[in-house]
């Protein structure tokens, strides 16, 4: 009788056991799928987030090629490719990009702080960075503010008009330029109306939702049970192994695969920058941004503007680190690392397979900074995460 109630405990345990790992999956599958997603947090630094009328002059702002010194570069020439959105590295970065692969939009509007070090604490603030800088549009902030008051006039009216504050410096710079630019141009007020630019191309993205992929139907299949096909059953065997002994969802987390966190992982760096300190580069400056969230540029009160205040700034935790970047599309990039280290998924599967203990520790007198821990995948293992990651 006692051996009968061991076997039956037993056969009960296990049952239990294997129930619990199942569910326990299924509810990962959901938390990591589009079903998890919840609505893009307020940015109270842009009073045109949600605004419709700036949503679509962002969207031309977006597509729009004399928005560049050359007439021929556009936001969407590295951020919308064969009709998606997704990154494009065929356009090469020069040495002042330092080497920065294409981030993706999706999702964009969930995000902190921005660029690879996150020295943009607002999307706004980084939609200007490329618009002046020399290896992108190359388009100085007078002529930017120039060329949108003028081809936009009436569209920069309608949005203007929704703050006095705006709408004043706007008619500062209109009267500027129908003057024939004889005086000192007004800088404040071109400053103004320049975030105005920003604060669009922000207000259209983050309208941009994110379209789900062959993963959210295997995770939907999941949740309400019905049976995978040979290859959804390879895509979940995939996740099993992200979401398990790859460790990835550590770090890409949720249903947009980030934390939107900054980790060092020991990437390697292009020869051309030396030793990169990422995130820890910018932290002394990023509360005195010129367009942060402190700035007389933002509509946030100091109060909305925390995230600054309770930044880490420890060294050993900064040093070296960069974003964990959206891996949302991540099968259509061609150029992986925060400055395009590897051409393959397959390449950056094995760096954080073989989890090398990087350079970052051997300045601070200790062996390593990274948050890496040897896997020790399979073959198989490998090629089933691959098969995962080109399902998001």
């Amino acid at each position: 009788m006692k051996t009968t109630t061991l076997l039956l405990t037993s056969a009960l345990l296990g049952l239990f056991t294997s129930f619990a790992a199942h569910s326990g999956d299924v509810d990962s599958a959901k938390y990591l799928s589009i079903a998890g997603l919840e609505s893009p947090p307020e940015d109270p630094s842009n009073y045109l987030q949600k605004d419709q009328d700036a949503v679509r002059l962002g969207e031309l702002l977006f597509f729009d090629t004399e928005m560049s010194s050359t007439g021929q570069v556009a936001c969407a020439s590295c951020h919308f490719t064969e009709g998606k959105y997704i990154a494009n590295e065929s356009l090469p970065a020069g040495k002042s990009r330092s080497f920065r692969s294409v981030m993706q939009v999706n999702g964009v509007a969930y995000n902190r702080f921005f660029f690879w070090d996150g020295r943009a604490d607002s999307l706004w603030a980084q939609a200007l960075g490329p618009i002046q800088n020399p290896d992108e549009h190359n388009f100085d902030r007078l002529g930017a503010v120039a060329y949108v008051a003028r081809k936009y006039s009436d569209r920069m009216e309608i949005i203007a008009f929704k703050s006095k504050k705006y709408h004043r410096h706007l008619k500062i710079v209109k009267k500027w330029l129908s003057s024939g630019n004889s005086t000192e141009p007004p800088s404040e007020s071109i400053n103004f109306v320049f975030t105005l630019i920003g604060k669009s191309l922000a207000a259209f993205q983050t309208s941009l939702p994110v379209q789900p992929a062959p993963w959210d139907e295997v995770a939907q299949a999941k949740i309400t049970g019905h049976t995978l096909d040979i290859e959804q059953e390879r895509i979940w065997r995939g996740f099993k192994v992200f979401n398990g002994k790859g460790g990835c969802s550590n770090c890409h987390d949720g249903p947009l695969f980030t934390d939107f966190s900054f980790h060092n992982t020991a990437m390697p760096s292009q020869p051309e920058l030396g030793i990169e300190a990422g995130r820890y580069d910018v932290l002394p400056a990023i509360k005195e941004n010129e367009f942060g969230c402190y700035s007389p540029y933002s509509d946030a009160d100091k109060d909305n503007c925390r995230h600054l205040e309770y930044i880490n700034q420890s060294l050993d935790m900064n040093f070296g680190a960069f974003k964990t970047p959206t891996l949302r599309d991540v099968g259509s990039k061609v150029r992986l690392g925060h400055s395009s280290q590897f051409a393959s998924l397959e390449e950056i599967i094995d760096h954080y397979d073989k989890a090398p203990a990087g350079v970052h520790g051997r300045m601070l007198n200790t062996r390593s900074l990274s948050e890496l821990k040897p896997l020790g995948l399979t073959k198989a293992e490998k090629e089933y995460l691959i098969t995962f990651l080109h399902a998001l």
